[in-house]
């Protein structure tokens, strides 16, 4: 993850690529939709049998942010 001042500041990275435009988000927003219990329980020994729950919290997350484009959706 590289961190910018704005997001003209992302767009004129030499590495900038338009596919991930819709990830381009203020860094509060970032620690919102990562604070719930997949990183929480990232440790924890039942982890890979609760993926998809982690997951759908994840999207969730990412939904109440506007986030909701093919970009987020798992390959």
């Amino acid at each position: 993850m590289n961190l910018f001042r704005s997001e003209e500041h992302v767009k004129n990275w030499s590495s900038y690529n338009a596919i991930s435009e819709e990830a381009i988000m203020p860094l509060a927003n970032w620690a919102l939709a990562f604070s719930g219990s997949m990183v929480r329980g990232r440790l924890g020994p039942d982890i890979l049998s609760r993926r998809s729950e982690y997951l759908s919290e994840l999207l969730s997350a990412l939904r109440k942010l506007g986030k909701e484009g093919s970009f987020w959706q798992p390959g």
